[in-house]
C-alpha cells in the first residue's frame, strides 16, 4: 500500500461516515413523514451535501500520482470529509420524538453554520490543492469553488428567505455543473 492508497482509505472512511449519517437522516425523515414539514431550500441543501461528499471523494483521485505526502497535505485533504461530516450532522434533525418538525425553521436555525462549514470545505480543498501541487488552480471543476464561495457568502451574512431561495437555485445549478465533471472518466 502506497501513501496515496493509505490516505484514500482514511478519506473514504470519514466520507463514508458522513454519507451514512446523511442517508440515515433521510431515512428518519421518510419514517416520520407525517410529522415533517418539508422545505424546498432545506431539501436542496441535503442534496448538495450528498453530492459534495461524492464530488470531493472523486476529486481526491486527481492526486493519485503524487508520490510523497506530508502531514500538512494529508491534514488539509482530510479536513474536507471531516467538515462535510459536520454539515451532514447539521443537515437533518434527530426525529426520534413525536413532535412536528418544520424543516424551514430547522434550516434557518443552522443555515449560517452549514454555509460557513461548506465555505471552509472550499477553502480547505483549495489550500490542499495549493500545498500539494504548488499552484492555485481555478480551471475546470476547481473553478466551481470560486462560484460556490461567492454564492455562499450572502447566506452566511443574511437569513432573509429570498436570499436563501436564490442561493438554493444557484447552488443546484452549480451542483449540476459539478456532477458533469464527475461524469468524466477518472485517470
Amino acid at each position: 500500500m502506497n501513501a496515496f492508497e493509505f490516505l484514500l482509505a482514511l478519506y473514504t472512511i470519514v466520507a463514508g461516515l458522513g454519507i451514512s449519517l446523511l442517508v440515515r437522516s433521510i431515512g428518519q425523515v421518510i419514517e416520520a413523514r407525517d410529522r415533517v414539514r418539508l422545505y424546498w431550500v432545506h431539501t436542496c441543501w441535503v442534496a448538495l451535501v450528498f453530492v459534495s461528499h461524492v464530488v470531493s471523494w472523486f476529486g481526491l483521485w486527481g492526486y493519485a500520482q503524487n508520490e510523497s505526502w506530508t502531514i500538512l497535505q494529508a491534514l488539509l485533504l482530510l479536513c474536507v470529509p471531516v467538515l462535510l461530516y459536520l454539515i451532514s450532522h447539521l443537515a437533518v434533525p434527530e426525529l426520534g420524538d413525536d413532535r412536528i418538525h418544520d424543516m424551514r425553521q430547522y434550516y434557518f436555525r443552522h443555515a449560517r453554520w452549514m454555509q460557513a462549514l461548506l465555505l471552509s470545505v472550499i477553502v480547505a480543498g483549495a489550500l490542499a490543492h495549493l500545498v500539494i501541487t504548488g499552484e492555485l488552480d481555478f480551471s475546470g471543476g476547481r473553478g466551481i469553488r470560486g462560484a460556490m464561495a461567492a454564492i455562499l457568502i450572502p447566506g452566511i451574512i443574511s437569513l432573509r428567505p429570498a436570499v436563501h431561495a436564490v442561493q438554493a437555485a444557484l447552488l443546484l445549478l452549480v451542483m449540476a455543473i459539478a456532477v458533469s465533471y464527475v461524469a468524466q472518466p477518472i485517470g
